[in-house]
C-alpha cells in the first residue's frame, strides 16, 4: 500500500484518491516542485562534470540568488554530492569531504546568511532523494562518526 492524499473534489462529489507518487508528478509538472531524478544511480546525471546533480543544478539556477549565492549554492550542492561518491573506508576522502562540506557551509552563511540553513537543508534532501542514495548518505554519516571537523579560516568560497 502507498501513501496517499485525499483531495475534497466539492459538495456531493466524493473525493479522489491520489497516490503519492501521482501528487509529486503533479507538483513537479507545475512547478511547485523541482523534478528530480529517481534513477537507481546513486551519484545521478551530472552532464557538464561539475559534481553538482543535473536536476539540482537546474533548481539552483532557477532561484532568485545572485552571481555569488549562486556559486555558493552549488558549492554546497557538489559538497553534498561528494557524500554519495566518497570511498567509505578511506579516512583521508572522508576528512577531505568533511572539509569540504564545512568550506561550503561557510560560504553559504556568509554569500546568504538569512537562508543559508534553509537552502542546506533542502539541498540535504533534494541529494538524498531516493532510498539508495538516503542510505548511502546514512551509510556517510556513519562513517563519519566520532571525527570532527573545524570552521574554516578566511575565504572559502570556491570561484
Amino acid at each position: 500500500v502507498s501513501p496517499a492524499t485525499v483531495l475534497a473534489t466539492g459538495a456531493g462529489t466524493p473525493p479522489v484518491v491520489v497516490s503519492l507518487k501521482a501528487e509529486i508528478e503533479y507538483l513537479e509538472k507545475r512547478g511547485l516542485l523541482p523534478k528530480l531524478d529517481r534513477s537507481a544511480s546513486i551519484a545521478g546525471p551530472d552532464a557538464n562534470g561539475n559534481g553538482v546533480r543535473d536536476d539540482i543544478e537546474a533548481y539552483i539556477l532557477t532561484l532568485p540568488l545572485t552571481p555569488a549565492q549562486q556559486r555558493a549554492a552549488l558549492q554546497k550542492a557538489k559538497a553534498l554530492q561528494m557524500t554519495l561518491t566518497v570511498e567509505l573506508t578511506d579516512k583521508v576522502a572522508l576528512q577531505k569531504v568533511g572539509d569540504a562540506l564545512m568550506a561550503s557551509t561557510k560560504c553559504a552563511a556568509e554569500s546568504y546568511p538569512d537562508s543559508a540553513s534553509y537552502f542546506s537543508g533542502k539541498f540535504e534532501s533534494m541529494t538524498a532523494n531516493t532510498r539508495a542514495r538516503a542510505r548511502r548518505y546514512a551509510e556517510y554519516n556513519a562513517a563519519r562518526g566520532g571525527s570532527s571537523t573545524s570552521w574554516p579560516d578566511g575565504d572559502t568560497c570556491e570561484k
